[in-house]
């Protein structure tokens, strides 16, 4: 039997992903912050597809302390790993700190998913065919490294892209050096409530265009599910793939020294929950 670990998984494309495998017969670990949805979610999708195999892990990725708790529970419980399909996300369109002191989303969104990249990449490396699936969206921002924390002139939408835009660039420089296949995937225009509390006239702007163009979460989890076959089936890694095709990474600005920079800054940022062994 398969494993997979998905985070944000309560809700959208995680949800209907974390379902599309249990009905294929897989194991499944959701990770979520609100033990009440976790709960509901799981004893939901047991309903739904009568495979038992469902379980889920209460952290908040937000802290890389929980996030790093969370992989020591997995790893105390499992002894494989097919996928690890990173995809939680949450926008703050207001600049939060957190109590380690890192930006919020970008705590989330991108030091939270090479946290747990490095924790999970002994477990990954024994199983056969694993693969990471990185979700991410268009937008991206060259990261200043000079201002990590975007004390000068926040906004969520400049946050959402330093974030994605660090991704990008992990994903390259991981792949050149790592023989576990970590990819891209951009679900493109997905009804999920990611953008439900975006300013205006963002706001009416993508509910427009959902009820126009955007698809279903189960349409975009059948989109994961033939990715991933397709990454496993033809050794693909460090790649971007869109809807449920591979197409090329999303020009991003960027210096000579960017790849070398980030993949230092998130070493060190990282470092200390490395470290630490929680069980």
């Amino acid at each position: 039997m398969k494993t997979a670990l998905i985070t944000g998984a309560t809700d959208g494309i995680g949800k209907a992903t974390a379902k599309k495998l249990l009905s294929e017969g897989w194991k499944v670990i959701i990770v979520g912050r609100n033990a009440a949805r976790c709960n509901a979610t799981v004893s939901e999708l047991k309903a739904a597809t009568k495979n038992y195999e469902i379980s889920a892990i209460v952290s908040d990725l937000a802290i890389l302390n929980e996030a790093g708790k969370a992989c020591a529970v997995f790893l105390q419980e499992n002894k494989s790993l097919d996928l690890l399909m990173l995809n939680a996300n949450a926008i703050a369109n207001d600049r939060i700190i957190t109590s380690e002191g890192f930006e919020q989303n970008f705590a989330l969104g991108f030091l939270s998913r090479t946290l747990m990249i490095k924790k999970l990449e002994q477990v990954l490396k024994n199983t056969p065919n694993s693969q990471i699936l990185s979700v991410v969206g268009l937008d991206t921002v060259r990261l200043d490294f000079e201002d990590v924390t975007i004390q000068n002139s926040f906004t969520g939408r400049k946050a959402l892209g330093r974030w994605q835009w660090s991704m990008n660039v992990f994903t390259r420089e991981y792949s050149s050096k790592q023989t576990i296949p970590l990819n891209l995937y951009m679900p493109g225009l997905v009804k999920t409530k990611i953008l439900a509390n975006e300013p205006q006239p963002m706001r009416a702007f993508v509910k427009l265009m959902n009820v126009l163009v955007g698809i279903s979460v189960e349409q975009s989890a059948q989109n994961v599910f033939s990715i991933m076959n397709d990454i496993e089936a033809n050794k693909k890694s460090g790649a971007c793939y869109s809807w449920k095709k591979e197409r090329s990474f999303p020009k991003v600005e960027m210096k000579s020294d960017d790849q070398k920079r980030l993949w230092d800054l998130t070493d060190s940022l990282i470092k200390p929950y490395l470290q630490v062994h929680f069980l």
